[in-house]
């Protein structure tokens, strides 16, 4: 099987890192595009290693996706995923050449960014001093207050992604965003594709919104290759 981790634009990078069997990589030319890959990969083999084994190889495939990243833009692959052969990975390049090139060209220059948002809130008063329908007025209350807090809690979020995007010229950068809440807690994520040379602006135009918004602690990944922003 050939092993794919990525789809770079042309010409191959000169780095040669090692993929998950400690060999060195191959790039498979096809046109306007390339594939990182590695030859000779047992797949049903890798689907059966122990669960600290395949952990591992699973973090080799990202380790080496990062790495590519840190140089070209590129459509990061799933772990696992592979070609028959040679003749079937050039069809498939192929084939989704023009889909493919046009996603190279939309994240050329982005990265995607994993934001963090932890809000700190009161916590509710105890009720269980009270009876019947003092009690029942009080949960109602009691209630109520969590729900609006609640989505005033999800309306500053948005309000964080808007002046993310206000930030940035229009005309020149479009972010991209994914929201996603954590089960169980005020934790927050958010998935934002954003210019990797104004990040660092970005950040610092940020510094008011969090001071206006205390309750907020607030945290930014690395710059990650677009895992959740492919078409």
């Amino acid at each position: 099987m050939i092993y794919t981790f990525a789809i770079l634009l042309a010409p191959a990078p000169d780095d040669l890192p090692l993929g998950i069997t400690g060999k060195p990589i191959q790039y498979l030319n096809c046109d306007r595009i390339i594939a990182a890959i590695e030859p000779d990969v047992d797949i049903e083999a890798l689907k059966l290693l122990p669960e600290q084994s395949l952990m591992q190889a699973i973090i080799q495939h990202d380790r080496l996706i990062c790495e590519l990243f840190e140089h070209r833009t590129l459509l990061p692959l799933r772990f696992g995923t592979a070609f028959v052969s040679i003749s079937a990975l050039e069809a498939y390049l192929q084939t989704e050449q023009e889909r493919l090139v046009a996603s190279l060209k939309r994240l050329d220059g982005y990265a995607e960014f994993l934001i963090t948002g932890s809000a700190t809130t009161p916590k509710a008063e105890a009720v269980s001093n009270l009876k019947g329908k003092d009690y029942l007025l009080a949960k109602r209350s009691q209630y109520l207050q969590q729900e609006q807090l609640r989505s005033q809690l999800q309306q500053e979020v948005l309000d964080y992604r808007q002046t993310i995007t206000n930030s940035l010229n229009p005309a020149l950068y479009k972010p991209e965003f994914q929201h996603v809440e954590t089960q169980g807690s005020e934790d927050v994520r958010v998935y934002a594709l954003l210019p990797r040379s104004q990040v660092e602006f970005l950040q610092e135009s940020l510094r008011s919104w969090e001071e206006q918004h205390s309750h907020w602690q607030i945290s930014w990944s690395n710059a990650l290759p677009p895992y959740h922003f492919l078409n």
